[in-house]
């Protein structure tokens, strides 16, 4: 059995290929300027376009700060030792190897690669912004003594409306250095890292050196020259660094000025990325808005597709974050020659400008502005007593003097005029400044505010300022007009919109304002109220307030006025007029619940106290419409009731026998032999006197009556009957052989 082959391990170019920054030679042979005055590793530089001359110094600067030591494996090869304070920046490594260019890295592949963009170097970035912010050099060696007659500099740049007597001329010791940040570019998505260096400036005066200066300076920092003894400069007097936020201002516009080129190739790059994207996204849009036919979907494709377009040109947008790493500085010897400027009465301020010479390189003089560093062409003295270029100053339009940009604007908010600080203030309304000539008093506090805030309302002619007024709608009643907080209201029967207190009228059900353009009143009480009081009913579509609303009993769903239903008179509900009737009796309202329909009038409708139902059909008729039948006691109609023929009531159909025509009680007549008294008191009665000894007597009961046969011969008959507890015949109907007749 053969074994399994080994797989074949990578040539050390391949895992270094692999240890290569994202960004690549190209990024980084665009953002590094050729560096100056490093000559040992120019031969490695120009093998390799990953070198990068200015990495190398940097990383001996930090290891001499901070305590690194570096064993050399080659010219372009180095193991570094961490001291224990530095292995955290580095994830708590003891040692490492450092490769500066490619064939180093072939050699070791374990080594890290010092180029912009690897691990490596962000590591060092970030250990240098921690640890080492701020590099002092010492003091720059002086080459030039200073000159004995102070009369030998003149001052030639003139002072407005003021004049500039000579001083003394003194030694002085100025900072001076230069600023190194990482500025990385982001548009798109293309990244680019550069580390740029400014030039060398005076940290005091604000002022760019001379050439002379910064070559001395370079020389210290690189350690061709050593720092001066500092007892050279013990009689100077210490002049201080500007402010951090000063200094940072002067140093980064001079960095944009370098990084102008880099930002417009990054920014053309970015351009054409953009229209190609852009294309993109409208051929892919197109092609779905195409297969779109509904009016809200292509509405929201559009939509979608106008946001993608905006989010990739926001995103193509060239932003620059700049990162400071090391600020690196040095003391120079300067002799300072020193005006005293005063400006003319009634002002007389007075200020002290100052010319310096760098005793370490040069012996030009350097007029520099005392707040932009620039040379001036002017001198202001500034109401603050100190001194100005004219581009740096301006004069007060309210009193006057002259000030520096320091201490006033340039430009009032309403007339565009500058102000000092005290004749500045800041608009509470508009949060802009203004001076106070154009300063005014709101009527609804009492606050100052700018005159471009400030406006009479259109209602009560207050003044008062944009913040404590609004402006109407042009639909409103009176059109546009601008209302003051005491005159404004919000009408609530359109979209709350503002309109004035005299357009406006109170809602009677909750005092609202409602304007006389959204007004609508309530049908039942005919006042005014607001829309969220008034609603339309359901059948009439009339407005009406809350408390003029009613429901159906029968429709409860159903919106209603109040003076559109009723109580019913029989159950007291409330009813509309589709769900009740009028009683054709009493004539009084009911619901549907206790009226029917009565069949013996004509569309005519009985409560239950004025109708009666018939029993044979359940119907409903009128009082006089259904009888009682004598027999069973039930109500019946004219079309259910009928005679008896034998007995003559008239009772219900279900009583009577439609063969014989006789009724049920009649039916069943027996044979009886005593009779009672009122049977026979109404027997005397109904044949007219005393009868006659009769063959037979019969006599049946019912519910109401008796019915009673009397034999009277001849084969006549008398049937009669009476009510219970009565001696009166109530009936007399008389048969015989030639029919039968009714007596009563």
């Amino acid at each position: 059995m053969r074994r399994p082959r080994k797989p074949r391990p990578k040539r050390a170019s391949e895992r270094a290929a692999r240890r290569l920054p994202v960004n690549g030679p190209a990024v980084t042979a665009s953002a590094v300027e050729p560096s100056r005055g490093f000559s040992r590793d120019s031969s490695v530089a120009a093998a390799d376009p990953l070198a990068d001359a200015r990495i190398r110094p940097l990383l001996e600067r930090y290891y001499g700060l901070a305590g690194v030591k570096q064993a050399a494996l080659g010219p372009d090869h180095a193991e570094l030792s961490l001291p224990k304070a530095e292995r955290p920046f580095f994830r708590d490594r003891e040692s490492l190897r450092v490769a500066f260019s490619l064939d180093a890295l072939e050699r070791d592949p374990d080594a890290e690669i010092a180029v912009l963009g690897s691990p490596f170097l962000a590591q060092v970035i970030e250990a240098i912004r921690s640890r080492a912010a701020r590099l002092s050099l010492g003091l720059i060696e002086p080459t030039v003594p200073p000159p004995s007659d102070p009369k030998s500099v003149e001052l030639t740049v003139p002072v407005r409306d003021g004049t500039a007597q000579p001083g003394a001329t003194r030694l002085a010791v100025h900072p001076v250095g230069r600023l190194v940040v990482r500025v990385v570019l982001r548009a798109g998505a293309g990244v680019e890292e550069a580390v740029v260096e400014s030039d060398v400036y005076d940290l005091s005066a604000g002022a760019k050196v001379d050439d002379d200066l910064a070559g001395a300076f370079r020389d210290l920092e690189a350690g061709r020259v050593k720092p001066a003894n500092t007892s050279v400069a013990r009689a100077a007097a210490r002049v201080p660094t500007r402010e951090p936020a000063d200094l940072l201002r002067l140093v980064l516009s001079h960095l944009r000025e370098k990084s102008a080129g880099r930002v417009t190739a990054r920014r053309e790059v970015a351009e054409k990325e953009l229209a190609l994207e852009l294309g993109r996204l409208d051929r892919y849009f197109e092609s779905i808005l195409k297969e779109q036919t509904d009016p809200e979907s292509v509405g929201t494709v559009t939509a979608l597709a106008e946001r993608r377009r905006t989010e990739e040109i926001r995103r193509s947008q060239v932003k620059a974050v700049v990162h400071p790493l090391q600020l690196i500085e040095a003391a120079v010897l300067i002799e300072r020659a020193e005006w005293q400027v005063e400006s003319a009465p009634p002002r007389g301020r007075r200020a002290t400008f100052s010319a310096q010479r760098s005793l370490s390189g040069g012996t030009a003089w350097l007029l520099a502005c005392p707040h932009c560093g620039r040379p001036p062409a002017t001198l202001v003295v500034c109401r603050h007593d100190h001194c100005g270029c004219e581009a740096c100053s301006s004069r007060c339009s309210v009193c006057a003097e002259d000030f520096c940009a320091d201490h006033g604007i340039a430009q009032c908010r309403v007339d565009g005029q500058p102000a000092c600080d005290e004749h500045v203030r800041v608009c509470p309304s508009c949060r802009l400044e203004h001076c106070t000539a154009h300063e005014g008093v709101c009527a609804d506090d009492g606050h100052t505010a700018c005159s471009a805030c400030l406006a009479p309302c259109g209602s009560c002619g207050r003044v008062v300022c944009n913040r404590h007024a609004e402006q109407s709608h042009a639909a409103a009643p009176k059109g546009s007009r601008r209302l003051c907080a005491a005159c404004l209201r919000y009408c609530e029967g359109g979209t709350n919109e503002p309109v004035g207190v005299d357009e406006v009228t109170q809602c009677a059900s909750c005092g609202k304002s409602v304007c006389t353009a959204h007004q609508a009143v309530c049908a039942v009480d005919e006042q005014v109220h607001c829309s969220q009081h008034l609603r339309r009913t359901d059948n009439s579509r009339r407005l009406v307030c809350g408390k003029h609303r009613a429901a159906c009993a029968e429709e409860q769903a159903a919106l209603f006025a109040s003076d559109e239903v009723g109580a019913c008179a029989s159950c007291g509900k409330l009813v509309c007029a589709g769900h009740s009737a009028e009683c054709v009796e009493d004539r009084r309202r009911h619901c549907v619940t206790h009226l029917e329909l009565l069949q013996d009038s004509m569309s005519s409708y009985g409560c239950p106290e004025h109708r009666k139902h018939c029993h044979e059909d359940g119907q409903a008729f009128s009082l006089a419409g259904v009888s009682e039948c004598p027999i069973c006691g039930k109500g019946a109609c004219a079309r259910h009731r009928a005679t008896c023929a034998y007995c003559g009531r008239h009772v219900c159909t279900a009583d009577l026998s439609r063969e014989a025509r006789r009724c049920v009680t009649c039916a069943q007549l027996a044979a009886v032999s005593d009779l009672p008294d009122e049977v026979v008191t109404a027997a005397l009665a109904a044949t007219g006197g005393e009868p006659k000894s009769s063959r037979s007597w019969r006599m049946a009961r019912d519910r109401s009556h008796l019915v009673v046969e009397v034999d009277l011969g001849l084969r006549r008959k008398a049937v009669f009957t009476v009510r219970h507890g009565e001696t009166v015949p109530d009936s007399v109907v008389k048969h015989s052989l030639l029919g039968s007749k009714r007596r009563k």
